[in-house]
């Protein structure tokens, strides 16, 4: 891949100038980032027709969402720190291989985790409930199965959770999943609708990824809904890093993606130890060669070897640690709002740079924003104030607050990492 890298993509040719030709040890390459990846995105793609220009406006339409790029590339967007988004492209001979790794190493364990009587009685129906409306790589996947399985398309539902919530749960009830799919954070908030009684479904088996799923929400989630929690650790860069054994850890797929947690500066951190980020490098995907790409996840490697016997090395996510928030309707009680839902509202406003969000009350939110070069501050918050604002209405928090903080985003975390959702003063209101 490395040889690969320096013959097709002119961004790594520059960059590994001063390398010996043959140079082979993956840890005397120079790390890269998804910023310094965007800025060249033309000379880093190793197709010439896949320009910045083109990718950017294919993840603009969202009637593209389960197509191809260009006819021959996935496309996921996330954030970017200038506000454009950063597009990945995995190409046809990387999708067989992410595919692969699900069907031969994540279903197997999957079938014996989930009660087989049930998912059966269910009729096998999958339920799948993200954030929806852009080109996010679980809405991707999701679509793109849709596409290319049109006959499984009615066992197979994709849920928004932009939705209110009594809506969801009035739908996941008419649809009576046999799998329960989403992230820790949303399983967490419908295990409680499960335990108060209004959500009344029988799953055989709940899949929880794109958060860190810490053991007592695991064990919350599945004594709600009595199935088994599974895991998997996933990111744009490489669907499918990690997929978890009986024994709750996470295996790296290390065959055709290599994690190297590091600290600040780069330099191993020994197992046991929460990195300060994690170098990451894709063995399968040819069209954008990442190695050594600064994944910007915290992650701790655990040692060897695994009490469930497998050779693959295994890692713990440290995850995002953004609190719930818990926001009080006019009627007095109080709402769980998600912060991945708030993300992506703030996310998909163009001009956001970076931003976070404080609960300063039961009834008050609090907003950072830095904007992007080239966007005008005022109309870029009072369109961000719009947007949440109508969003909160929709989860009848209507009388909650959204006001503008007049002090930046600052790192206020070990590492130097953006923590983007907190409660001010670490004041969680009561009830909570």
């Amino acid at each position: 891949m490395i040889d690969f890298a320096r013959r097709r993509s002119a961004y790594y040719r520059d960059l590994y100038a001063a390398l010996p030709a043959d140079a082979a040890d993956l840890k005397a390459l120079p790390p890269v980032t998804k910023e310094g990846l965007m800025a060249n995105f033309d000379s880093w793609t190793t197709d010439a027709v896949a320009t910045r220009e083109s990718a950017e406006a294919f993840v603009a339409d969202p009637s593209s969402i389960g197509r191809l790029f260009l006819d021959r590339y996935v496309a996921f967007a996330t954030s970017g720190t200038t506000g454009r988004p950063a597009v990945f492209l995995h190409d046809k001979d990387a999708l067989r291989v992410y595919i692969r790794l699900a069907l031969w190493r994540r279903l197997p364990s999957l079938i014996r985790a989930g009660s087989l009587r049930t998912f059966l009685v269910n009729r096998a129906r999958t339920a799948t409930i993200i954030t929806t409306g852009g080109h996010f790589t679980s809405s991707v996947i999701e679509a793109l199965f849709r596409s290319r399985f049109p006959g499984l398309s009615g066992r197979n539902r994709v849920f928004s959770l932009l939705d209110p919530l009594p809506e969801l749960v009035r739908e996941l009830n008419d649809f009576r999943p046999a799998i329960l799919g989403s992230y820790p954070t949303a399983l967490a908030i419908l295990a409680e609708e499960q335990e108060a009684g209004r959500l009344r479904i029988r799953p055989a088996l709940a899949l929880s990824g794109a958060e860190r799923l810490s053991p007592p929400v695991a064990r919350r989630i599945a004594a709600a809904f009595r199935c088994p929690v599974r895991d998997t650790y996933a990111a744009s860069e490489f669907p499918g890093i990690a997929f978890d054994c009986r024994h709750g850890r996470l295996h790296v797929n290390s065959d055709w993606v290599m994690l190297e947690p590091v600290d600040a500066e780069y330099r191993p951190v020994p197992p046991g130890v929460p990195s300060s980020t994690t170098l990451l490098t894709n063995l399968a995907n040819r069209v954008q060669p990442l190695l050594r790409y600064d994944l910007g996840d915290s992650v701790t490697e655990l040692p060897s070897p695994c009490p469930c016997g497998s050779r693959l090395p295994s890692v713990r996510p440290e995850g995002r640690h953004d609190e719930i928030l818990f926001l009080e309707s006019p009627e007095g009680s109080l709402k769980p709002v998600l912060p991945l839902i708030l993300a992506t509202v703030i996310e998909e406003t163009p001009g956001v740079r970076s931003y976070q969000m404080m609960q300063a009350g039961k009834r008050l939110l609090r907003l950072r924003v830095d904007e992007a070069p080239g966007h005008d501050r005022r109309p870029l918050c009072e369109e961000l104030l719009r947007r949440l604002r109508d969003y909160l209405s929709t989860q009848g928090l209507s009388t909650v607050t959204v006001e503008l903080s007049g002090e930046r985003p600052r790192r206020n975390t070990a590492g130097g990492k953006l923590r983007q959702f907190f409660v001010e003063g670490g004041n969680r209101p009561s009830g909570s």
